[in-house]
């Protein structure tokens, strides 16, 4: 048996054992449901196999060549044209992404603007003190989930970094404090044990929180009688004084912090929680990881800045990277493209409504391995291998750590991976 790094999630499991015939996946020991799901794409039902392309309005196979000509005239005829996804892709898939963009003075950016990405976009007016899960497992005394629903989004987190026993935690769970802040009752709560804190916070109350949390970090005063919505003075006196006294605590951000009308404030307040108890702490330090869904989300914010200097939006014009204020958001609420390359994700399914109709109203280029809402509104839809188990390549753990990942079985005949079938767009561009 072979043991792999599984792409299910951003946690990248590296103690996933395989066996296989180079065709098949006979057997799968250690994956969660989240990585067994992803195995199964490889003979799901949902399954791309052969190059389609809409003609009258209806759906249907057509040869590579014709969906590749297609493909060039329809970026070809494009003044405008976006490039969205990339956080189900490796690393070297994202590259030439990049370079795809600046081919066709297109903008280009990945899952990770809507999401994690925000966290990184404001520490560039704050500190960010990030960490590693080895570090946690090894160091950490407390663990918090604000606005993360740990056990159904990365179901082998806790396993990892709560259960365990690490270097300097060799007791593990029993001298462990978790804290879950979230309005909703999770299934995350069913590990909570008697030294852990509940706190049932109400939606948009976040901010409330934290300010208070500020506030009373910064002096020696006592937390006076206070309600937060169901937080009441103990509640808030226990969280500040594990946040304040904590040898070495970890803050896992989740999508109820980074989504939302007013996420970039929430983040920003929070961020600046962090460096105050940063510097009230005597014995101890904090810092965060992000939560990130996909399993390469870093990947595409890591890529850009050693290749760019900048993260998220990038807007090409002749060969160069230009100055921007646009948003993927912004740029579909304007219609301000015409045309779209959606690569590994759905937004169709994903956006609002009203921005799914706009994008599905200009020509959709599909690269993808499973049938989605999006693909169903695509023009030319190319499917290809699935990364981490039909190709190789690499990707960034949740924490920011690079992991090489490992080609366990042949694709489909015709198939190759994100980073090939990008390189032959480019080729054939640069031909014509």
């Amino acid at each position: 048996m072979d043991r792999i790094s599984c792409t299910g999630c951003s946690l990248l499991c590296d103690d996933i054992l395989i066996s296989s015939d180079g065709l098949f996946i006979d057997q799968i020991i250690g994956a969660c449901l989240k990585g067994k799901e992803r195995f199964d794409q490889v003979g799901s039902k949902n399954r791309i196999l052969h190059p389609l392309m809409k003609n009258d309005g209806e759906i249907g196979k057509v040869s590579w060549d014709e969906a590749i000509k297609k493909t060039i005239d329809l970026l070809k005829k494009a003044h405008k044209p976006l490039l969205y996804g990339f956080s189900n892709s490796s690393c070297g898939a994202q590259v030439k992404g990049i370079q795809l963009a600046r081919k066709v003075n297109g903008f280009i950016d990945s899952n990770s603007t809507i999401c994690q990405g925000k966290v990184l976009n404001a520490s560039k007016t704050s500190n960010l003190t990030m960490t590693t899960l080895s570090e946690v497992i090894n160091k950490a005394d407390v663990l918090i989930l604000w606005g993360f629903n740990a056990a159904e989004s990365i179901p082998r987190l806790l396993n990892k970094v709560l259960f365990s026993r690490g270097k300097f935690r060799m007791t593990g769970r029993e001298i462990k404090t978790l804290i879950i802040i979230d309005p909703v009752h999770t299934a995350s709560f069913g590990v909570m044990g008697v030294r852990d804190l509940t706190l049932f916070i109400e939606p948009g109350k976040d901010i409330e929180l934290i300010k208070i949390l500020k506030d009373y970090c910064c002096s020696e005063k006592e937390i006076s009688e206070m309600k937060i919505g169901a937080l009441d003075k103990d509640d808030i006196k226990r969280l500040l004084l594990n946040l304040k006294e904590a040898e070495n605590s970890v803050i896992f951000i989740g999508q109820g912090i980074t989504s939302g009308p007013s996420s970039e404030e929430l983040i920003k307040e929070l961020l600046e929680l962090i460096e105050v108890i940063e510097k009230k702490q005597q014995k101890g330090r904090i810092s965060i990881m992000m939560a990130g869904g996909h399993f390469n989300m870093a990947g595409f914010d890591q890529i850009s800045l050693s290749i760019l200097g900048t993260n998220q939006n990038l807007q090409f014009f002749e060969n160069r990277l230009i100055d921007s204020n646009d948003t993927i958001v912004s740029k579909i609420q304007k219609e301000d493209f015409d045309c779209s390359i959606i690569i590994g994700t759905d937004p169709i399914s994903h956006l609002p409504h009203e921005l799914s109709k706009k994008l599905s109203s200009k020509p959709i280029i599909y690269i993808g391995n499973q049938h989605t809402a999006t693909s169903r509104m695509a023009d030319v839809i190319l499917p290809t291998a699935i990364t981490g188990i039909e190709c190789g390549g690499l990707a960034f753990r949740l924490d920011h750590v690079p992991v090489e990942l490992k080609k366990l079985i042949n694709p489909p005949e015709t198939l190759s991976s994100d980073e090939e079938l990008l390189n032959k767009i480019i080729e054939k561009l640069e031909e014509n």
